[in-house]
């Protein structure tokens, strides 16, 4: 399914931009229309393909689980089945060694002793008995919660693809209306809106950057900076996660990776990661989240400044950390 979400919808609208103006049409938006409606439009993309990796995070881990539960059920079942088999045989044994039945032996006994040991033996049979019973049912309920975990799994998963189809649904909706309208403005246009920053503003020293500055970071902060700045210049593509082209939540994830922290390829998921830091003690290294709920992340570079893949038709860059609305800080490596 994440393979859907790239394929067909990445680089879609970053080739739009640079294709032949259409007809003239008086309905066709301002050149400021166009910008707050793409963006608009983009970031709404954005958030249905992060609310997609999300599910797509919770289904992966509850596969994950499904397998364990798989095998407990499989597990639980021998015991069910070996405590079975053993009260069946110690029944059967009795009943063919004593065809007549021990207490009808034992009334037809004429010795005291030998009836007083023949009932004691009973009432120690009865007791092992209630007791492998008393086991058998035990193992019995142990398997009927873990089949019942096992369903739930099972129906979680169902479920949250389920809302997977419709985010992605959502988001080829989002994508398709972005295309139309920048299709619809004129090569100049198209250049003005695809050079637009991330919240709609640039200005001076605060424009996008797909050069590298330099860094001072050290450690797992230093290897994650170096392998996203690495990227600059390669495009955004909804799902992605490299080689060649990254979604936000792709770029950070495997920029830690290779600093060998794990992350999950969601910016949510992500956002519950490590421990929280407060704006005023950012550090390079730091993963920086935007909107509520969450649907964007970057990694801060030191100096006010932010790597991190925007959206469609633009590629991984550099930008000002609060050019969108911040929403947490996440100190991970």
């Amino acid at each position: 399914m994440r393979a859907a979400v790239a394929a067909g919808s990445g680089l879609v609208l970053a080739a739009t931009l640079t294709a032949s103006p259409s007809a003239a049409d008086p309905e066709t938006p301002s050149l400021s229309e166009a910008k707050r409606q793409v963006e608009k439009l983009s970031h709404e993309a954005e958030q249905a393909n992060e609310r997609y990796l999300d599910l797509q995070h919770e289904v992966d881990g509850a596969s994950k689980q499904i397998k364990k539960l798989r095998a407990d059920v499989q597990a639980q079942q021998a015991e069910v089945d070996e405590v079975r088999s053993a009260f069946a045989k110690t029944v059967t044994d009795r009943l063919a060694s004593s065809p007549m039945g021990t207490t009808t032996q034992l009334l037809a006994s004429e010795d005291i002793d030998d009836f007083l040991e023949g009932l004691t033996a009973i009432q120690s049979y009865n007791t092992t008995q209630a007791d492998r019973l008393s086991a058998y049912e035990g193992e019995a309920a142990e398997l009927k919660v873990r089949r019942k975990q096992l369903s739930a799994k099972l129906e979680l998963i169902s479920d949250a693809e389920k809302a997977m189809k419709k985010e992605k649904a959502k988001l080829d909706e989002k994508v398709s209306k972005a295309e139309d309208l920048v299709a619809s403005l004129t090569p100049a246009e198209r250049e003005e809106v695809y050079n637009s920053d991330h919240g709609g503003t640039t200005r001076g020293d605060d424009r996008p950057s797909t050069s590298a500055p330099k860094v001072n970071a050290s450690g797992r902060a230093k290897v994650a900076i170096d392998f996203a700045l690495a990227q600059l210049g390669e495009p955004y593509s909804y799902g992605a996660a490299g080689p060649g082209s990254w979604d936000c939540s792709g770029l950070t994830m495997k920029a830690f990776g290779a600093a060998g922290v794990s992350l999950p390829h969601s910016s949510s998921a992500q956002s519950g990661m490590g421990s929280s830091v407060s704006q005023s003690s950012m550090s390079p290294g730091d993963l920086v989240f935007y909107y509520s709920p969450v649907s964007h992340v970057g990694i801060y570079i030191g100096n006010g400044k932010l790597v991190h893949a925007p959206r469609p038709g633009r590629s991984v860059e550099v930008v000002s950390v609060d050019v969108m609305p911040i929403s947490g800080v996440r100190r991970v490596g």
